[in-house]
């Protein structure tokens, strides 16, 4: 893709507590894009940038406080600041913790991707969001996640940027957050058996601090996950090419193990 990427971006801030000036000018300083920001956060923040102030109910998980006011957004700078979406390439949704590289969007633009970044800091293409998300952000407990989902069911994985100049805080363990990741992972279309694996090699891998999960989160996720397949919960409408792309990522990266150590 061209480094002139035209990129909507929505800051996420909850109010001006939270905000922090180094983190915002991070994301407003990226270079090699074409991008028009706005602040949207549940009371005013005013710093001279558009602000878009969606109250939410306190009792909300966080995941759905911000898809309800991502979308809250999207009809807003639409009617009022006479936004139209199609005139971009990207949407990017990005945490106010977050501190970026300055070249973080422009690199992830270029990958040709539907879904890039990390969930605090996620880049979506415009026809991937207007045509599989149908212009709807997610309202779901694991909306990155969802997103991402949706992507590897139509065989294209997010990509990421690994830099120490991306920080991102550790997630503090939420049973009840975790609990309905779980149920997610079930509607997505894991598989319990490669559900399983991953957690379990996940408590051997090298992660990032925003990567790791202790053990008690790992266990309320199968316990979400299990109470879902008891209850025969719903599962998304993609879940079968989900799975199906999930187990054949799973066998290339056993069967590459094998061939390494069978080369040694």
């Amino acid at each position: 893709m061209s480094c002139s990427s035209k990129v909507l971006t929505f800051y996420l801030c909850k109010n001006k507590n939270q905000f922090r000036e180094q983190n915002f000018l991070s994301v407003k300083n990226q270079e090699g894009i074409d991008q028009r920001i706005f602040i949207v956060s549940a009371e005013s923040i005013e710093i001279g940038v558009p602000n878009i102030v969606v109250p939410t109910k306190s009792d909300w998980l966080l995941p759905i406080r911000v898809g309800f006011s991502v979308n809250v957004a999207l009809k807003i700078i639409e009617s009022k600041y006479k936004v139209k979406l199609t005139d971009f390439d990207y949407i990017f949704k990005v945490d106010s913790d977050v501190l970026l590289p300055k070249d973080y969007v422009r690199k992830l633009t270029s990958k040709s991707t539907f879904v890039a970044g990390v969930g605090p800091a996620l880049i979506i293409s415009v026809p991937f969001f207007v045509n599989i998300l149908k212009k709807e952000y997610p309202v779901t407990y694991c909306d990155d996640g969802y997103i991402a989902a949706q992507s590897i069911a139509l065989g294209l994985w997010p990509v990421s940027l690994s830099s120490d100049s991306l920080l991102i805080p550790p997630v503090v363990l939420d049973f009840k957050r975790e609990f309905a990741y779980g149920i997610e992972y079930y509607r997505w279309g894991f598989s319990p058996m490669i559900l399983a694996m991953m957690l379990v090699l996940s408590r051997f891998l090298k992660l990032k601090p925003h990567e790791k999960r202790s053990l008690k989160a790992n266990v309320a996720n199968m316990a979400g996950y299990f109470w879902a397949m008891f209850h025969r919960i719903k599962r998304y409408s993609f879940w079968k090419n989900y799975r199906k792309m999930r187990n054949r990522h799973f066998a290339e990266k056993a069967l590459k193990f094998l061939l390494y150590f069978q080369k040694i």
